[in-house]
């Protein structure tokens, strides 16, 4: 077993099933950027909003903010992405994002830095919970 016809070893071959020594998964080397103020982020509430390219490259930018999940699909969108505080002031409003916070499914280490920076998010976590 492990070898194929002609003396190869197949479990020289094999794929090495644990990251290097040191390896900082991409997650947490990412740079996400948090805004300095829940105020300050006043984005639309209602309508259809189209995200720019930069944020969304999925092929369907458009996000009906009266249909609950493409809300929360594009407050995800936004937050994974942004690159600046103008892209979450453009696009995020504070209060909205307050509500959906404990529904959100966000990559751990964006979600611990927005709550160290805002433990009114992390609050609405432990009330929904």
């Amino acid at each position: 077993m492990g070898e194929f016809p002609g003396g190869i070893d197949a479990r020289q071959h094999e794929p090495v099933t644990r990251p290097p020594r040191g390896y900082v998964s991409y997650g947490e080397r990412k740079p996400y950027v948090v805004a300095d103020s829940l105020d300050e982020l006043s984005g639309p509430t209602r309508g259809v909003v189209t995200l720019p390219h930069r944020l969304d490259w999925s092929g369907h930018p458009e996000y009906d903010l009266s249909r609950p999940a493409r809300l929360a699909s594009m407050y995800k969108v936004v937050l994974t992405e942004a690159a600046t505080a103008d892209d979450l002031r453009a696009w995020l409003s504070g209060d909205v994002l307050l509500r959906l916070w404990p529904t959100l499914w966000l990559p751990p280490p964006l979600r611990r830095r927005w709550e160290e920076r805002f433990p009114d998010l992390a609050a609405t976590r432990a009330d929904a919970a």
